[in-house]
């Protein structure tokens, strides 16, 4: 059988190494995140080798709206006057803030979904913000 090519093995090196490296930061990258959760802290600044550096937390949701409760909630003749095909949000916003529709009964149908939260890490140049 013959030898793998040098470079071959060079990568397969290589990818365990990016492999381990990549388990390892997300690890530590969720402790962090239950750290940072508990100290209710959102982010990290500090300033190193001439840069400004910033850890933040990042959790941000999906709005999701059960279409089809609401519409018997609000009764179809209502619900109507605000879709096309789909809910159109703003004229439902606009809706409530006159008072035309409940706002109580649209938030029943409402319900926030996270997302995965994650870090961002950003480095700056000093006076570059």
């Amino acid at each position: 059988m013959k030898e793998p090519d040098p470079i071959l093995t060079d990568y397969l090196f290589a990818r365990r190494e990016y492999e381990a490296a990549q388990t390892r930061l997300s690890e530590i990258s969720e402790r962090l995140m239950k750290q940072m959760e508990a100290d209710q802290r959102k982010t990290y600044r500090w300033a190193a080798d001439g840069a400004s550096h910033t850890l933040t937390y990042v959790q941000s949701h999906t709005t999701e709206i059960d279409e089809v409760g609401l519409r018997k909630a609000l009764r179809a003749k209502v619900f109507d006057r605000y879709t096309k095909r789909v809910l159109d949000r703003k004229a439902m916003e606009k809706a409530m803030d006159a008072g035309e529709v409940d706002p109580v009964t649209v938030s029943r149908f409402v319900h926030l979904r996270p997302k995965v939260p994650y870090l961002q890490f950003k480095v700056r140049p000093e006076g570059a913000e």
